[in-house]
């Protein structure tokens, strides 16, 4: 951008001295038929340019215009899941690692095997349920026999709560384990019918990424000590934090936009659909929770971000960015006066014929909020209704304004 504003100027700068070049050549001004009073650079605070050199820029005139712009926030934060959406995965009980099916990267679905795990615990664990399954029908029996005893006063009262008890006892503990196989991923039912596992799935709990994976084949894992991680990144939000002075701008469904250092070309955005209702003490602020609507992958939970919230809207005077230029603290804009200026310029044959030029006088405004490539203007004072102004080339037209000026000071 900066190359193209330099050689526009440069462009802008040979014009003018191709120009001012018919008094170099010995012409004065009376054979031109001027005045001695004439000013060839105008009155100050105004640059004029030819039909050939707002071509060269594109510049075109344009009316101030409103439009509705959006109040902006600026906030920081980082990106963040929900705790629902990230899974450490850990054994119940320890065992053998023997086989891995995942590496860090990997996308897995809900249920998938990421590993299996083998230890003689796991044999017992089933046999144990077999063989109290078989001790319960053997109980069931017996407890329909004495009860059926017991209604017809042919045996006491303590034998029949004694194989009440002890068959109740076997009905809770084939419930227990039965949760316990279920836990671990053994089919109780395939148990019953006598199908012993040699081994038990370590599956992962939800749809994501392998974010870490902490064993390998043939290690020892302790219950409960963590072997792998899974998140669901789609999932992820921006959380960020807005300070108490812009707390009241602030509200579910705005818009929001941010980018981050490590995707420095994009522009993410997302929709508030949270707001903590706590104040941070230090610094005083409130979280602000966003939904992600273009995250393609390209996001990592924990990076820092830095964006916009669209607050309020009101209906504003503006003009384009580059219809607006910043000077020594101030800002202003370039407005077409209504009395065209004319110059002479020397034809091949070394004739001279009239050119007409269009005169634009720099006007300071104050600048406001800028969106979507306009910028918020307060003129300082009224300019009529059907005023014109360079629609772009701010930086240019000062540019040239300032060389003229100082050609003048000469």
């Amino acid at each position: 951008m900066k190359n193209n504003k330099t050689i526009a100027i440069a462009i802008i700068l040979m014009m003018g001295l191709f120009v001012t070049s018919c008094g170099d050549a010995g012409t004065t001004k009376e054979e031109h038929g001027e005045s001695e009073g004439h000013d060839d650079h105008g009155a100050e605070g105004t640059v004029s340019l030819t039909d050939l050199q707002m071509e060269t820029l594109g510049l075109k005139l344009i009316q101030l215009e409103k439009r509705n712009m959006s109040q902006e926030v600026q906030v920081a934060g980082s990106l963040k899941l929900p705790p629902q959406e990230r899974a450490d995965i850990s054994p119940l009980i320890g065992g053998i690692i023997k086989k891995i099916y995942v590496i860090e990267g990997d996308k897995v679905r809900k249920g998938q095997v990421l590993a299996t795990m083998q230890h003689p615990d796991f044999i017992q664990l089933q046999q144990d349920y077999a063989a109290e399954i078989n001790n319960f029908q053997f109980l069931e029996k017996e407890y329909q026999r004495t009860k059926k005893l017991y209604e017809e006063k042919v045996t006491s009262a303590a034998s029949y709560q004694k194989v009440k008890a002890e068959y109740n006892t076997s009905k809770s503990k084939i419930a227990s384990q039965k949760i316990k196989l279920n836990m671990l991923g053994i089919s109780a039912k395939n148990v019953a019918n006598g199908k012993i596992a040699s081994f038990v799935n370590i599956v992962s709990p939800l749809n994501g990424t392998v974010s870490l994976v902490e064993t390998n084949i043939g290690a020892f894992a302790e219950p409960m000590s963590k072997l792998f991680e899974v998140v669901n990144n789609k999932k992820m939000h921006a959380d960020f934090m807005v300070y108490e002075k812009d707390i009241s701008s602030v509200k579910v469904g705005q818009k929001v936009y941010f980018h981050t250092a490590s995707v420095p070309n994009k522009e993410f955005g997302g929709t508030i659909h949270n707001i903590s209702p706590v104040f941070e003490e230090n610094p005083r602020a409130l979280h602000v929770h966003a939904e992600i609507s273009n995250n393609d992958g390209e996001l990592i939970p924990g990076m820092y971000i830095n964006g916009r919230i669209l607050a309020n809207n009101i209906e504003t005077t503006v003009v384009p960015d580059d219809a607006i230029i910043a000077d020594e603290n101030k800002y202003f804009i370039f407005v077409k006066t209504r009395t065209p200026k004319h110059d002479h310029d020397e034809t091949e044959e070394g004739a001279h014929k009239e050119v007409e030029k269009t005169t634009f006088l720099m006007v300071e405004v104050i600048a406001g909020l800028k969106n979507a490539g306009f910028t918020e203007i307060k003129l300082l004072n009224n300019l009529p209704k059907d005023i014109e102004i360079a629609g772009s080339a701010a930086y240019f037209l000062l540019a040239e304004m300032n060389k003229a000026e100082t050609e003048h000071s000469h």
